[in-house]
């Protein structure tokens, strides 16, 4: 490549860029003004000028000078005559206007959309849609941001404060590959939360249905009462003869009470 070639490019790589960074101009302008005043109705003011009768919403700290005094809008009387200096500031914003005859929407998520336009592929960040004047028509009719989705056909008149970010294919599939794998981290949150809450109420159910199980095998299985083994007919034995030696003392007691 030629030097001469050379510093072609690098000087328009210089206006492209100082263009692109450069900021708002403000240039202010201040002109004097005959007046006469023809009715005043508090910050409301008729006025006669050279251009001719103008009704003017005079602001509180805009100052008229009558006779060499400065007064504000609230001490003007009809047919007072002074002079008004008025001072205008104008304010210049570069901005970038870029028209979309025909393009795709490739992405759409919350930091902006992404069109591929048969001039290459150009993403928009939200902020600058939704604080620009953007016109976006879709099948004829004009949508909303919020109403696109991937894979719309538009024509669109975008006007950013920067120019849109030019992307290669490389950086377009990277992005299409992160929406997919959000969408999926977000589905396999909200299934694993379901998971969890069913293996929970589950065991909760299984005790549910245990417990009566088991108080109903209580009730069955319960052995009945036995002697044990060491045990003997003794004791009855005894019992018996102590029952008999009282019947014994008794019929003899009742006998001598009879012979007496």
């Amino acid at each position: 490549m030629s030097r001469s070639m050379s510093g072609v490019i690098l000087a328009a790589a210089a206006v492209w860029l100082t263009a692109a960074a450069a900021p708002a101009q403000t240039t202010t302008s201040s002109e004097t003004k005959n007046f006469e005043v023809l009715a005043v109705d508090g910050n409301q003011l008729d006025v006669r000028l050279p251009e001719g009768t103008k009704e003017l919403s005079v602001p509180d700290d805009f100052r008229f000078t009558v006779n060499g005094q400065q007064l504000s809008v609230h001490q003007l009387k009809a047919g007072m005559k002074g002079t008004a200096t008025i001072t205008t500031r104008t304010t210049l914003v570069p901005v970038t206007v870029t028209e979309i005859k025909n393009g795709t929407v490739v992405v759409k998520s919350s930091a902006g959309i992404i069109v591929r336009t048969p001039e290459g592929v150009k993403s928009f960040s939200q902020s600058d849609v939704d604080k620009r004047g953007v016109k976006i028509v879709r099948d004829g009719k004009f949508v909303e941001v919020a109403e696109l989705r991937e894979g719309d056909r538009l024509s669109a008149t975008i006007i950013t404060s920067l120019p849109p970010k030019v992307l290669t294919e490389k950086e377009v599939n990277a992005s299409l590959a992160a929406a997919p794998a959000a969408a999926r981290s977000a589905s396999a949150g909200a299934s694993g939360s379901t998971r969890s809450a069913a293996p929970a109420a589950a065991p909760a159910a299984t005790s549910a249905r245990a417990e009566p199980a088991a108080s109903s095998g209580q009730a069955s299985s319960a052995p009945a009462r036995t002697l044990p083994k060491t045990a003997s007919s003794w004791p009855l034995v005894a019992l018996a003869s102590l029952l008999s030696l009282a019947m014994g003392l008794a019929l003899t007691v009742w006998r001598r009470h009879a012979v007496q």
